[in-house]
């Protein structure tokens, strides 16, 4: 046997089968690709049949990191400076501060600019939370704790409950807290906010004649912990809803801005809790 013309042989089958499966890889590849701008395109189509309208979203795609952070206790050297106007009464675990006004602070309009002058004046930290929503029937006001710029929504640790009378001066607040929040892990690659809208109407949140009118980067909980909270990077999305009357009903949706499939994220229950307090 000639091994040298052997050994040709098999180079030139072998070079002949790596250029096939190649080709055969590039296919593929090709036409996954064209599923997925298929896929794209048959939604896009989908919600303007549905006549859904979209307002101009964020279109950077941003890396960041996981948060955590431990549930902060309340101490009394934490009123010290604070105590003028107000009388104080820390939970018996220690993580829930509720302030009552001896005299209430009036409001002329219940506000952004109002809230957030009263809450960097009277609460503690209050500096570091983020006016979520006004509910003037219920006369409450929800601020969220932030980090680096983004809302951690929902959660029962990171809140500010601001309550007012009838007359329209605020009587108190309940404040819970996170500490020494602090990112980890690397940062990975988020999807973005019309992603996250296409992943709501697939997943049947977003009816017909809905208006998305805005997306908010911020966090979630991940990991719920007896005091270690892990959060996860959260889109929420913003929408006006048609009721059958022709009434616009608001809503928030929030999605996992890690999650490839787009986890839509379930945060009526702590709502309520948060609200019900």
């Amino acid at each position: 046997m000639d091994w040298n013309k052997t050994k040709t042989i098999f180079i030139i089958v072998f070079s002949i089968l790596n250029v096939f499966l190649y080709s055969m890889y590039v296919n593929s590849y090709n036409e996954a690709k064209k599923l997925e701008t298929l896929g794209q395109i048959n939604v896009d189509d989908e919600l303007k049949a549905s006549h859904i309208t979209i307002d101009q979203l964020p279109t950077d795609v941003k890396k960041i990191s996981y948060i955590s952070g431990k549930t902060r206790p309340f101490e009394e050297a934490d009123l010290a400076s604070y105590k003028e106007n107000q009388k104080f009464v820390i939970s018996t675990s220690g993580l829930i501060l509720r302030s009552a006004l001896i005299t209430p602070y009036p409001v002329k309009e219940f506000n952004e600019q109002s809230l957030s002058a009263f809450v960097a004046s009277y609460v503690p930290l209050g500096e570091e939370y983020k006016l979520f929503s006004i509910d003037n029937e219920k006369r409450i006001a929800i601020f969220f704790q932030t980090i680096q710029n983004h809302t951690i929504f929902y959660n029962e640790s990171a809140y500010i409950k601001v309550t007012w009378n009838e007359d329209n001066a605020i009587t108190g607040y309940e404040q819970t807290a996170f500490q020494n929040l602090k990112t980890f892990g690397e940062k990975n690659t988020l999807i973005g906010a019309n992603q996250a809208v296409k992943t709501l109407f697939e997943k049947g949140y977003l009816p017909e004649y809905a208006h998305v009118k805005s997306a908010e980067l911020g966090y979630s909980t991940l990991v719920p912990l007896t005091e270690t909270r892990v959060l996860s990077p959260t889109w929420r999305i913003h929408v006006e809803l048609k009721e059958k009357d022709d009434t616009i009903r608001e809503a928030d949706f929030f999605v996992n801005a890690n999650a490839v499939d787009g986890q839509v994220i379930d945060m009526q229950e702590n709502k309520e809790s948060i609200e019900s307090n």
